[in-house]
């Protein structure tokens, strides 16, 4: 019994030994996060560069604007033969006598006919009436007309086509009769630009 209380009383003692040495350990200062200094700040994302504007196509030019530039102040005097058309549009009548009425019919869009009636009339010479037939074929690049008078036994046709893109025009005009003394054939090319015209005419009646 005496050896195990001494062994008992020795371990305590080194227990207690052990105790205090830690209590008088200098324990290094342990700093709070509060203490910690902040952190540097973080660097802000600098935004992308906006792109680059592409470069624009110029504007089309304006048509107006481009035909009013190459226009001209003096305008083409036309044909000599239409210079005087203008003022008998004004001045002369259409004056008849009796009862004249035309029957037009669209064929196609680029075909009509007509039919002319006069009646009543004395103005023509040994007949109170007339009947002619009229046929026209016109597109983007000429005319063709014809026309029939049935009382007369005459017939008539006029052609119109542009030629060379439109800068010249060329015109036949033919006349025949039935007893073939008034036959006639006239040929005409206009051309010219934006200030003149000129014409070349030809022409022959037969008898």
């Amino acid at each position: 019994m005496g050896s195990r209380s001494s062994k008992a009383e020795g371990t305590n003692t080194f227990w207690k030994k052990k105790y205090f040495s830690l209590l008088n350990y200098p324990l290094s200062p342990v700093r709070s996060r509060c203490e910690n200094p902040p952190p540097p700040p973080k660097a802000e994302a600098q935004p992308p560069p906006p792109p680059k504007a592409e470069a624009q196509p110029p504007p089309p030019p304006d048509a107006i604007e481009e035909a009013a530039s190459t226009a001209s102040a003096i305008s083409s005097p036309g044909p000599y033969e239409q210079a005087a058309m203008d003022g008998k549009r004004l001045v002369s009548v259409d004056t008849f006598d009796g009862m004249r009425f035309d029957i037009n019919k669209q064929l196609s869009p680029y075909m009509a006919v007509v039919h002319s009636f006069w009646l009543g009339t004395t103005m023509l010479e040994g007949k109170n009436s007339s009947y002619t037939f009229l046929a026209q074929i016109a597109d983007e690049s000429g005319l063709q007309v014809s026309r029939v008078d049935f009382d007369r036994g005459s017939v008539d046709g006029r052609i119109h086509r542009s030629l060379f893109g439109g800068i010249a025009m060329g015109k036949l005009q033919l006349g025949l009769s039935q007893d073939g003394q008034n036959d006639q054939c006239l040929a005409d090319f206009d051309f010219g630009a934006t200030t003149w015209t000129g014409n070349l005419k030809y022409g022959t009646m037969g008898g």
